[in-house]
């Protein structure tokens, strides 16, 4: 009877989508069994999402789990405890690949107003900014804001934890969640790191052990697990929980994240351990600094290849959903700082007030906006990652790339005409004829 209902919720779900029906209707496929004591979600789950290589890995179905059915395994959930579920639905609520965010988010995040959209998601206003705590500036990643705001907030009484992510010392450019309880903590996770961590697993732990309010660092995936956590419309205790004590969510720009192939391939290109990468920064090139003082720089396009094919179901670069945005993007040692909601305005004002910071206009680097632009263009203008090919689908044509798996948007594609293309094939090395070999 179990899996009859869940099939069934599952031809509803596809029902919908093969109608074309309004996405934020997509839900009801499974809220409506709520008031009847729900399904077995978890099913559902790993069936449309986790055994396709759809999963992005953020980690929410996780993290909201009311009776822990899941671990995390390979950068996805894996049901160790099937059984366990208890038909709550609260999983499949928050995964942002089975639906949109409800239309009433804007109104639930409590957007600051005026809000615009300049293409990278509403925001009040933005800048250029970096932190006037030359500790910070010199642990931190461009200027160092987000490690700014998170030991302002902790030193302030803002928040009490941080949920943050902290990198492996044997393998530095590979991180893990944690939840950040001191300034010092903070410090230490200060870098970014390319590589795919899912920070939002500390909520759990902050959960348990009651440490709030809290402050959240993810990279758009993880924001909207978070937002559509909190805001689900399933209101059990867990999911009130995190939306009553998690106060400020900060976003990191994010294309894509790598695979650790990708750090074995530059170890090996550098001809040092993988421990002596101690940090790499992305300016249209790899910009990477090692332990002992050097700095190197590689192409970027041939890092390229080590993308990680998850990162093509999320639609979102510039963290739209977050309390604040930030990114380094075509900057040197300032970060593009953008504002949107209330509690994102509260946290800056504080910071600036207090003196923790500097900032420039945005037209005092015009093309940094511009490059926000079009890469969170390309980004929104997929179709949604339920109406996307599978992994096997994907390999089927043999273009696992996330960031060009689809193209022609700038020749004005809406996305419901485009069609993913093959990667280009490898351009042939012109050899030489004899009579070209003979001339002096």
């Amino acid at each position: 009877m179990t899996q009859d209902l869940t099939k069934e919720v599952q031809r509803r779900y596809h029902r919908l989508l093969e109608e074309g029906a309004n996405p934020n209707e997509w839900a009801y496929a499974w809220r409506s069994e709520y008031n009847r004591g729900g399904f077995k979600a978890v099913d559902f789950l790993m069936e449309e999402v986790v055994n396709p290589g759809k999963c992005i890995g953020c980690a929410a179905c996780l993290t909201i789990c009311p009776v822990d059915v899941f671990d995390y395994v390979n950068e996805k959930p894996q049901d160790s405890r099937n059984s366990a579920c208890v038909f709550c639905e609260l999983c499949v609520d928050a995964c942002p690949v089975l639906r949109p965010t409800d239309t009433d988010l804007p109104r639930q995040m409590q957007l600051r107003e005026p809000s615009i959209d300049d293409g990278f998601g509403p925001y009040a206003y933005a800048v250029l900014a970096r932190t006037t705590r030359e500790y910070i500036l010199n642990e931190g990643q461009d200027g160092g804001i987000c490690s700014a705001l998170a030991i302002h907030g902790m030193q302030t009484g803002a928040f009490k934890g941080v949920v943050v992510g902290n990198e492996d010392p044997d393998n530095p450019q590979m991180g893990y969640a944690q939840l950040a309880t001191t300034p010092e903590e903070v410090l230490v996770s200060a870098r970014s790191r390319y590589s795919y961590q899912p920070n939002t697993l500390a909520l759990v732990e902050a959960m348990e052990q009651g440490i709030a309010p809290l402050a959240v660092v993810g990279v758009p995936c993880q924001v909207d697990g978070v937002r559509q956590q909190q805001f689900s419309s399933i209101r059990l205790d867990v999911a009130e929980w995190y939306r009553k004590n998690i106060v400020l969510v900060i976003g990191l720009f994010c294309s894509e994240a790598f695979t650790e192939a990708g750090i074995d391939w530059l170890a090996e290109d550098l001809g040092v351990p993988k421990r002596d990468i101690t940090n790499i920064n992305i300016k249209g090139r790899l910009e990477i600094k090692l332990r002992d003082g050097r700095e190197e720089t590689r192409s970027l396009k041939a890092f390229g290849k080590f993308a990680r094919p998850a990162c093509l179901y999320c639609m979102d670069y510039a963290a739209d959903n977050a309390d604040i945005g930030l990114g380094g993007i075509g900057l040197n040692g300032w970060t593009f700082t953008v504002i949107r909601t209330e509690a994102g305005h509260r946290a800056w004002q504080a910071l600036l007030e207090a003196g923790w910071v500097e900032t420039k206009e945005l037209d005092e680097a015009p093309k940094s906006k511009e490059l926000l632009v079009r890469l969170s263009r390309y980004k929104r203008n997929r179709p949604l990652p339920a109406l996307m090919p599978t992994h096997l689908e994907r390999e089927a044509i043999g273009n696992l790339d996330p960031k060009h798996y689809y193209r022609g948007w700038e020749d004005g594609c809406s996305a419901k005409d485009w069609r993913p293309l093959p990667p280009p094939p490898p351009k042939k090395k012109k050899t030489k004829s004899k009579s070209e070999e003979s001339t002096p």
